[in-house]
């Protein structure tokens, strides 16, 4: 769903309409009951079956989790890093076939992370690393970030998606030993500073063992919370992307469309468990809903010391309720660009083209046109030039 955005009328919008609503994005009225807090026969007598404008029946949380499902610009869900070790498989049977790609991609060098001997890196870079063994057919495969569009565009061009890629892994005795997901969330369901609140208020509950960390403070950089331990097999990341971003490349944070991210990493067991559901089901955002419902609660009050039964009981906070409802049903859709290029470009114009012009206007054009005609790229850039042009990767 992160490329349909649905766009009712919050002010007219009926039962009748919220009935289109519901089964467009394939949920069910006790999926809908429950994320309005009501019980599944209020929901359709009350709400479904009202010729009224529905909001005028709900209370203000209701009001809220209403409003961020009919007026969000939307959310994304993104593959942000992938890795994957085999055993029986050496890093030649990687590049060949689980990849479908040649030598010619990729820089070769001795030595390797993990305990491997081997490195081979797409054009040069560290977005797609495969290491190996001269002596075991032992491998592993990272795909982080940048490299996973890559990856999506590789495989669309050879008529093939990340389910398929997963599944020829999987059958080739492959372990997923890490896989991340990444939520964009386009309107900011939620700030991370209240979250933040809320946890430092006892109103949450959590599965994991580690207490949750906040970082920043919401200005300059953005606001952080982690929950779980980066070493654990479950992980989750929410942090304030565009203010992020617009520390990082010095502009304005309303340029960036990405408000906040809520990322989620697994490792180990969790991981193969999850490749394993995707590959069977191809659908990501029930998946990955299911560890948030498991792992982490946020209330309107404090439960400390509050019995389990009574915690039960109670409401969880409308913001959080609403950004589960959009997590159980937003699709995973490939992004299939290439970004090396474009970071290039992006760094250029952010950080080089001030500096740049200083030059000119200190030295003079003809100046600063010799020197660039006299460097030399680095044999890391000639690759990333020469692996655009022959796999067609777009600038």
């Amino acid at each position: 769903m992160s490329e349909k955005y649905f766009k009712l009328d919050y002010e007219t919008t009926t039962g009748v309409d919220l009935v289109a609503f519901r089964q467009e994005l394939e949920l069910t009225q006790a999926q809908m009951a429950l994320f309005l807090n009501v019980s599944r026969p209020t929901y359709i007598n009350k709400i479904e079956r009202s010729d009224e404008v529905i909001a005028r029946l709900l209370n203000a949380d209701q009001r809220h989790t209403l409003r961020v499902l009919l007026n969000a610009d939307g959310m994304s869900l993104w593959l942000d890093y992938l890795s994957i070790s085999f055993k029986m498989r050496t890093a030649e049977w990687l590049v060949k076939t689980l990849l479908q790609s040649g030598y010619d991609l990729f820089i070769q060098r001795d030595g390797g992370r993990f305990g491997y001997s081997i490195t081979y890196a797409f054009a040069g870079q560290a977005f797609i690393t495969v290491y190996g063994k001269k002596d075991a057919p032992e491998s592993l495969i990272t795909v982080s970030g940048q490299g996973i569009r890559i990856l999506e565009n590789m495989l669309m061009q050879q008529d093939r998606n990340i389910f398929d890629f997963l599944s020829l892994a999987l059958d080739n005795g492959g372990h997923v030993t890490r896989l991340d997901y990444a939520f964009n969330d386009m309107e900011r369901i939620f700030n991370i500073f209240d979250l933040y609140k809320i946890v430092e208020a006892k109103r949450y509950t959590q599965k994991f063992r580690s207490e949750p960390t906040f970082i920043g403070n919401g200005q300059s950089g953005g606001a952080t919370m982690y929950f779980g331990s980066r070493s654990g097999q479950v992980f989750f990341r929410f942090y304030e992307k565009d203010k992020e971003q617009a520390t990082k490349r010095h502009i304005p944070h309303e340029e960036i469309g990405i408000k906040n991210r809520y990322e989620i990493e697994l490792k180990q067991d969790r991981a193969q468990t999850l490749a394993q559901h995707l590959v069977e089901k191809r659908k990501v955002g029930p998946e990955l809903f299911a560890y948030f419902q498991e792992y982490v609660r946020f209330y309107d009050v404090s439960v400390d010391k509050m019995a389990q039964k009574e915690i039960d009981k109670l409401q969880q906070w409308a913001p959080w309720r609403a950004f589960l409802q959009q997590a159980s049903v937003v699709e995973y859709v490939a992004q299939p660009v290439d970004l090396s290029m474009a970071r290039s470009l992006d760094w250029f114009i952010t950080q080089v083209g001030p500096t740049l012009k200083a030059l000119i206007l200190y030295f003079g054009q003809e100046t600063i046109d010799e020197i660039i005609d006299d460097a030399e790229l680095s044999p890391r850039q000639k690759k990333l030039l020469s692996v655009a042009e022959k796999v067609n990767l777009p600038f």
